[in-house]
Order: structure tokens, then sequence, then C-alpha cells
């Protein structure tokens, strides 16, 4: 990851007389004030670079355009890296002793030749993909794509009001009635296809008042199917359709509306690089995980991408700093079933655009591969050769996969996020990641693809045996190969659950879409932040039954007397002699409740515990929480508690009867 930035000292120094404007990290398109602040002065003498500028300066210089600057981003490989996006034509001294890639480009919509054309030379890789939950994760909403049952006869029944599900002349609806009202959505599009499927549409009638946006805009909808249950649940984790907390999202009495080309699209289908870098997640993403600083063109290519935002004409310098900001949130809203390449996440979305590779390439050779990384006139690169930009290295790789795997979640008390899809920020934030300044001698960082198969999806379960995990930990840590190196560093049998890399230090305590599954942040048991804040530990995920002295015991034994924990800390999270495992259970932290009720659905304390899981099926503030429960003690018992009328988003008293009556049928 060494440096390749031999501009950024004399940008700093640009000639003032040229009319330009930097943008950093896309911020014209962002419409979240609490990042954006837009210099409205003008630069004097002299044209800052982006790191040298601070929001709210000015001068008096009049020729300028305003600045905008996204607050608080910095590349997490070299804080030296920058993405500058300009709206006028970039000067001259941006593009000193940067790589010449001719005309050569890779992100214009024209550039892209859709996922079709990679099947005659790359079948294989094609038919992985074809089946690969990527490619559905947005999707047409017509016979083949629509999995969830819209027979009519299905329906839910959620807080008073009645949920129906219906296909007519090829279109599907999704109606909600409530007292004498109802509102029916007309579905466009859907999302997902692996564990639930959730629905785009827009509202087509309704007898309650709607907004314009509800009825022209194509929205994520209240309900949506869970595929192995067979059942329509409530949408979660969406914004504000979200009742997986204590949050109350009422759908037959709203008007809000979650539109999904504005936010969603950013990584659910496959948008030109160009359009990507220009919206928001794309601005902020490519600041933080860009393995190479570059500057773009921004304005040259929106102007002639999208011709009919170009009101203005193409003087770059005749756009007022709010039709700049008009401007940007259009891209942002710009609808994916007309702009983007495809619905669904594609060949094109990793490779970018392939149409002069497909010219230059036979079945057998090729003349010009892919890159990885933006090549285009309109963009200025740090790297040092074409090689670099097309290299399956571990700095492009994680770029890829940065640009949608990352994110802000909910976390634990150490930082890592207690839900999923922002795995590669997780997995940054542990060591295996960090540069190789940071102690990996002359390892490169780790990449996804290391344990990953890009084409080839995960499937409903891990495919891959513990042996075969463990190797892929060994690749790097071969000083545990030997049963005997490895039973004196885990302190377990080898071969047995204790001495399993990933069970330590990437343990389940991430909710998955209907499973508990491993985080991917790579952390030590001993963690002090978890420990002190009675969150999960690796060690008490098995031994649920034990107090934390015991745990804190054997981390000492083991490891050292130097892990020490804060006794104010352990005194005031923890119960005297009280088990860890029932403990996590009576915790305020939902996550934490969460992932004791997998560890002990799944281990050898159910049985004593059951009813304290039920409990929380009738008590739990979460849905999910309850959700998730009623799997893991169904899968248990081999029993199917909506036998008994339970239902995790039914309000509380209709959960306690439910659960009497699933406490007899139990036994308990």
């Amino acid at each position: 990851m060494d440096s390749e930035d031999p501009q950024s000292e004399k940008l700093a120094s640009a000639n003032g007389s040229s009319l330009t404007t930097w943008l950093a990290c896309a911020v014209f398109v962002i419409l979240c004030a609490a990042f954006l602040k837009v210099v409205s002065g003008k630069y004097g003498s002299g044209t800052p670079s982006p790191s040298d500028t601070t929001a709210g300066s000015s001068s008096t210089n009049t020729s300028r355009a305003p600045v905008f600057i996204l607050l608080g981003l910095s590349n997490f490989w070299d804080p030296s890296r920058e993405v500058v996006l300009w709206w006028d034509e970039m000067i001259a001294e941006a593009r000193e002793g940067t790589l010449d890639t001719g005309d050569e480009s890779n992100i214009r919509r024209a550039d892209y030749a859709g996922a079709a054309t990679c099947l005659e030379c790359h079948p294989g890789n094609h038919e992985k993909w074809w089946s690969h939950a990527h490619r559905r994760m947005n999707a047409v909403a017509d016979a083949e794509n629509v999995l969830g049952d819209f027979t009519g006869d299905s329906t839910i029944e959620y807080l008073g009001g009645i949920g129906r599900f219906r296909q007519q002349a090829g279109k599907y609806f999704m109606s909600l009635e409530r007292g004498g009202n109802t509102r029916v959505y007309g579905i466009v599009r859907t999302i997902g296809s692996r564990f639930f499927q959730y629905y785009i549409g827009r509202v087509v009638s309704s007898t309650t008042p709607v907004t314009e946006t509800q009825r022209n805009v194509d929205h994520v909808l209240p309900f949506g199917y869970w595929l192995s249950r067979h059942e329509w649940v409530p949408t979660v984790h969406v914004s504000s359709l979200d009742r997986s907390g204590d949050v109350t999202y009422d759908p037959f009495d709203t008007q809000a509306a979650v539109t999904y080309d504005s936010s969603c699209s950013d990584c659910h289908t496959t948008l030109p690089f160009g359009d990507w870098i220009t919206r928001s997640g794309g601005g902020q993403r490519s600041t933080e995980f860009t393995p190479r600083s570059f500057q773009f063109d921004m304005g040259e290519y929106i102007l002639g991408e999208h011709a009919e935002l170009a009101t203005q004409g193409k003087d770059l310098l005749a756009y007022a700093p709010e039709q700049v900001m008009r401007i940007g949130a259009a891209v942002q809203y710009l609808p994916a079933m007309t702009n983007a390449i495809n619905l669904g996440i594609s060949c094109e979305a990793c490779h970018n655009g392939g149409a002069e590779h497909i010219a230059a390439s036979t079945k057998t050779a090729s003349t010009k591969l892919p890159s990885f990384f933006p090549i285009s006139p309109l963009i200025a690169t740090a790297a040092k050769s074409a090689d670099q930009l097309r290299a399956r290295d571990s700095g492009n790789l994680n770029f890829v996969c940065g640009r949608c795997h990352s994110g802000g979640r909910p976390e634990f008390a150490n930082g890592t996020h207690t839900w999923n899809s922002t795995e590669f920020s997780d997995g940054i934030r542990g060591f295996c990641y960090k540069p190789k300044s940071a102690g990996h001698g002359n390892l490169q960082p780790l990449t996804c693809v290391h344990c990953h198969e890009p084409h080839e999806g995960i499937g409903k379960k891990w495919k891959l045996t513990p042996a075969q995990n463990d190797q892929k930990c060994l690749d790097c840590h071969s000083q545990f190969e030997s049963a005997v190196a490895l039973t004196a560093h885990t302190h377990h049998a080898a071969d047995s659950a204790g001495s399993r890399c990933m069970n330590c230090h990437m343990p389940k305590i991430n909710e998955g879409l209907e499973d508990m599954v491993r985080t991917h942040r790579i952390f030590n048991p001993t963690d002090p932040q978890m420990i002190e804040a009675n969150q999960p530990n690796a060690c008490n995920l098995c031994h649920t039954d034990k107090p934390i002295d015991w745990t804190i015991g054997k981390l000492q034994q083991w490891y050292g007397a130097e892990h020490r924990y804060s006794a104010s800390a352990l005194a005031a999270n923890y119960s005297p002699g009280e088990s860890v495992g029932a403990g996590w259970l009576k915790s305020s932290h939902a996550p934490t409740r969460l992932s004791a009720a997998s560890a002990i659905a799944q281990g050898p304390e159910v049985e004593a515990m059951t009813a304290e899981l039920l409990r929380l099926l009738v008590g739990d503030e979460s849905l999910l929480n309850r959700q998730f429960i009623q799997k893991l003690l169904e899968d248990r018992y081999q029993t199917n508690f909506r036998d008994q009328g339970y239902r995790f988003y039914h309000e509380e008293p209709a959960r306690r009867a439910a659960i009497r009556k699933v406490e007899t049928a139990l036994g308990k």
C-alpha cells in the first residue's frame, strides 16, 4: 500500500487565476446537512487543496464559484490520499505527475456492455453469478423474480389492520386495510431472493392522504416475504420503515416513504462509475477506501452524460451554487429502471465498464484487461502504471468490496457492528486488514476474496468445513499449524470447537438475515471493552453457564496477568456469581440479548434456559430478537410456534396468550 501521490503538494500552490471549484467527496449531492458545509465565499490568490480547505473560509475574489466540502472523512489506508471532484475543468497543475491513460474509459454509460456480453467468454463465472443473490438484489417485479405469495390467499394481521397481496394481469399489488381505510401499492421491483424478499412500488389508490413522493417515486413497501417460512412479515432495517426495536412505525397511518433509487441503489444496482461517485455514498466510500489519490472532472462528466440537466448550457461557471446543488440532487434521484446498467449487482459493478475490454478480446486472449479502478480522460490518478489499475491486489480488491459492504450500523462496546451488510467496515477495524505499516511485515492486508469466491454466492449456509475455515487463517498464521502449537495457543484440544480460529476471533454476534452470523471484525476474546461492558465475549458464548470471574481467571491464566479489567466496570455491569448467559438475557442491550439467546438455544444449556427464552418471546422490545428466538427454538425443538398462534410481530397481549399455549405444547 505504498504512496502513489506525487501531485499533492503542487496542488496547494496552484495559480489562483484559474477558474476552479474543488468539490471533495461528491458533497453537492448530499442532502444530509449534518455532513455538508457550503463555502459561499470566493477564494483569493491561491487555490487550496481539499486538505487545506476549511469549511466556512472565504475571500473576495468574485471570479470563483463556491466550494463544497464533506467534513470528517479520511482515507483508511493512508490519510494523505484524497479524492477531489472538480466542477469546472481540472487545472493543469492537478494533472502533473499523474498517469496518462489516453482515451481509455470505463466510467461512462457507453463504456458498459451489460452482463449478457460476458457469457460467451466466461460461461463458468457467468453461470455462478446467475444463481448468485447479487443478481437479484434488485429486479423487475415479474413472474420470474417475484417469490412472495401473491395468490390472494396469504395475508398479514398487524397493528389492528390487515395486509393483502394479489396479482392481476401480470401486475402485483399490496393492500393495507384498517378501520375502513384502504391503501393500495403497485409493485414494480423486488429486493432480495435468498432469505427475504422486499418490494418497491408506489401508491396507486388510497382513501387516506398520501404524499406526492408516495404516489410518484419508487419506495420500499412496508411488508416483505420470509421465503423459508412462507409468510409475510414487517419490513425492518430500512430507515424509518422499522419496528425492529422500540421505534414505532405504523404502516397503516403514515406518510413515511423511503425512496429506493436515491439511496439503496448505490449498492443494489449496477450504476456507471461516473454516476456512482457523484452520489453521496459513492463519494464518501471513494474517499475512505481508494487505494490511491485521484481527481475527477465531475462537472464535465455530468453535463456530458446527462444533457437534460444542462439547463444553463455547457459553461460550468454559469451555474450558481443552488443550481449545482439541484443538479447533484437530480443525479442522486435518477431512476434505476432507466439509468442503471443492470438492476441488481452484475459483472461490471466490480470490473467497471467492459466495452473496450470486449472489443479487444477473443475467447482465448485479450490485449486490454478490464480495470478494477476507474479510468477516463476525466480522471487523473496517482497510479504509477496502468498495470496497477488492473492488478488483482489487495488495494483494488478491497476498494471494490468496500464500495458496498461498508457504512454505519449500531455498535457493540468495542465498535463492532451488531448487524450485517457492513462486513468490510467491520473487517478493517480488526487487525488483519491493517496497512503494512501496522505490523504486517511483508504480508499484504487481508482481502474479502481470501475467504469468499466473488462470483459464487454463499447460499443458505456457509459451505466450508471448520477445518477449511481454519486453513484460511493458517495461510498467514502458519505458526499454529501443528496440533501441539495450536493447543498451546488455544488451551483446547486440537480439532475441538475451542480450537477453531473463528469461534474465538470471529464469534457469531452479528445479526444476519434469519440467523446469527460471524462478525467480520477479527479481534481477541480478551477484548476489555466487551468484557467490561458485559457484552458478548467468545469464551462465554460457548460457556454460557459460567460467571465472569471464571472467564477472567482463565484468560489471565492462559494469556498473562496483564489482561486486567476495570473492577468498577465489572461491579457495575455484572451480578456476582450469576452465569454470564443468564445476565446477557437480561441485558438492556438488545444485540447482547440476541447473541446470548442464539448461543444458548444451540448449546447444552437450552433445556435449563428455555423458560427465559420464551419470556423474551413475550417481553423483548425488539421485534427482530423475537423473530430470531422464535426460529431458534422452533429449529431446536422441531416444532412450529405458529400452530399455537404465535407471531413475533403481534402486540404483547397476543404474544403472551400464544406463548402459554407454546409452553403447554413443549411441556414446560
